[in-house]
């Protein structure tokens, strides 16, 4: 019989916990008409439920104290050890936005032009900030390292990432058609190799997780705002710098850079 600190521990039951605690915000987005900024469903108001989850799990196990250290890992600026890494998680996303903006235009989509309100991206900083701490407690600071130890960092990251997708799904189908959800789920498992990516090479900072998250949905919401999103463009744009990431760090760790001197 497993004991009470290894089923609190697994990253299943921590799965299992997000999907039942998700589903009152989800009936809410069903049957309310009531969107929030960017044009969300009531049902994005879920993104507590993973921080939700991590505290009672880990809270089981290693009390109060274990919380704590859990959220002052989110926001651990320190965590974050070399700097230069600042670069990727927080300008991958911008390039990709542009790039599949790029793409979007070449095949003749008909797009506005591209407009900004810094205003706006500020307003958006703040609160995906919060919105990326309360799910990385989960998702980084709960689920990945258990899912490394077991399935390596390429296929613990495509596990977790396709639970975080599926945990979407339908908030997304709330928003769009199932072609649109299908490919941003596609989006969302590459955007999590990211994360995990960025996580193991800055000393497995969660914070570093929280950031990349907080650009995800500010790039999101602001190109909503100035322009068109697509994530049929989007995606395959995300796959490929997922695709280039694991051939040059290797898919085991995604932290050994293949040309490094040492």
């Amino acid at each position: 019989m497993a004991t009470r600190g290894a089923w609190s521990r697994s990253p299943w039951t921590f799965f299992a916990l997000v999907f039942v605690l998700a589903a009152p915000f989800v009936l809410l987005g069903e049957f309310s008409e009531v969107r929030l900024p960017a044009n969300l469903p009531l049902s994005a108001l879920q993104f507590v439920v993973p921080l939700v989850a991590a505290a009672i799990l880990v809270g089981i196990n290693d009390g109060a104290g274990g919380v704590r250290r859990l959220l002052r890992a989110a926001v651990d600026v320190s965590s974050i050890r070399r700097r230069i890494w600042y670069a990727p998680i927080l300008l991958i996303m911008p390039a990709v936005t542009l790039a599949s903006y790029w793409l979007m235009r070449l095949a003749g989509q008909p797009l506005p032009e591209p407009r900004i309100s810094w205003t706006a991206v500020l307003i958006y900083c703040v609160i995906y900030f919060i919105a990326g701490v309360a799910e990385e407690v989960g998702w980084t600071g709960c689920a990945t390292g258990p899912m490394q130890q077991r399935w390596g960092a390429l296929g613990g990251g495509a596990i977790v990432g396709t639970v975080w997708a599926a945990w979407h799904l339908v908030p997304y189908l709330q928003l769009h058609e199932p072609a649109w959800a299908f490919w941003q789920c596609a989006f969302t498992v590459a955007a999590r190799v990211i994360i995990v990516w960025l996580h193991n090479n800055t000393g497995h900072s969660v914070f570093a997780a929280v950031l990349f998250h907080m650009t995800m949905n500010v790039t999101y919401s602001a190109s909503e705002d100035g322009w068109s999103y697509d994530p049929a463009f989007a995606a395959p744009v995300m796959l490929a710098a997922a695709a280039l990431i694991v051939a040059l760090w290797g898919p085991k760790t995604l932290a050994r850079y293949r040309f490094s001197s040492r």
